[in-house]
C-alpha cells in the first residue's frame, strides 16, 4: 500500500505549489542535483568533477586504443603530428560525450571532399562513444583523410 508525505512546498519565481509525494514500496529516489542532472555513465552529465575527468581519461584511453587499432587494420600510419593532433581531438571528443558539452556549429559544405572510407572509418568511431552528434564524425574524418595520405 501506498503512503503519502507530508506536503512540500515548492517556491518557483511566482507562484507557491503544494505536492504530495507518493512513495511506493519498493520504490528508490535517483537524487538530483538542483538542475534536475544526476550522474548517469557512458554520456550523461555529471557535476562531480574530479569523476568526470577520470570517466573522460577512461573513456578517452580506451577509445584511443580502439582508433588506433582500426587504423593499424587498414594500413593508416599517421605521422607524430598527425598522431598528436588526433589524439587530443579523441581526448576532446571524450570530454563531450561525459561532460554533455556540445560542438560549436559546424557546416555539413565543408566535408563534402573527404573520401567515403575515411567518413565511414569517422562515423564508426563516434557510434562506439554512443553519445555523439553526426558533426563529429565529419570533423574526425579529416584527420583520417590526411593520415591515408601518408601512404
Amino acid at each position: 500500500m501506498s503512503q503519502i508525505t507530508q506536503p512540500v512546498s515548492l517556491s518557483t519565481s511566482k507562484w507557491k505549489t503544494t505536492r504530495y509525494k507518493l512513495h511506493l514500496p519498493g520504490v528508490r529516489f535517483i537524487p538530483r542535483d538542483i538542475s534536475g542532472v544526476t550522474r548517469v555513465n557512458n554520456g550523461a552529465v555529471t557535476h562531480d568533477v574530479e569523476e568526470q575527468t577520470a570517466q573522460t581519461e577512461q573513456l578517452a584511453d580506451k577509445m584511443l586504443q580502439q582508433v588506433f587499432a582500426l587504423l593499424h587494420r587498414r594500413g593508416i600510419t599517421p605521422n607524430d603530428v598527425q598522431e598528436q593532433m588526433l589524439t587530443s581531438h579523441v581526448r576532446a571528443m571524450a570530454h563531450r560525450s561525459i561532460s554533455g558539452e556540445p560542438l560549436p556549429e559546424v557546416d555539413a559544405s565543408l566535408f563534402e571532399e573527404i573520401s567515403e572510407d575515411s567518413m565511414n572509418l569517422a562515423r564508426d568511431v563516434v557510434a562506439e562513444f554512443g553519445n555523439l552528434p553526426k558533426e563529429e564524425a565529419w570533423l574526425l574524418s579529416v584527420h583520417f583523410e590526411v593520415a591515408k595520405e601518408n601512404l
